[in-house]
């Protein structure tokens, strides 16, 4: 059950990983440096993916070590 958390926790910080950069790569938003989802949506969704990303990688080496 340990392992399986590790690897879920694992994969959580890909997804966040990849949420964060989502709006800068695959999923563009609008060009205008002034519309809302430029200026204020894209860099919030940058955060909290970086913010999911450190948080699981966290538990996923605190599980690793408990292990």
């Amino acid at each position: 059950m340990k392992n399986l958390n590790i690897v879920f926790s694992a994969v959580t910080a890909v997804l966040g990983l990849l949420s964060g950069i989502a709006p800068y790569t695959f999923a563009k938003v609008c060009s205008m440096p002034k519309m809302h989802c430029h200026a204020v949506t894209a860099p919030t969704v940058l955060v909290f993916g970086i913010l999911i990303f450190v948080i699981s990688a966290a538990q996923a080496v605190i599980l690793w070590k408990k292990r």
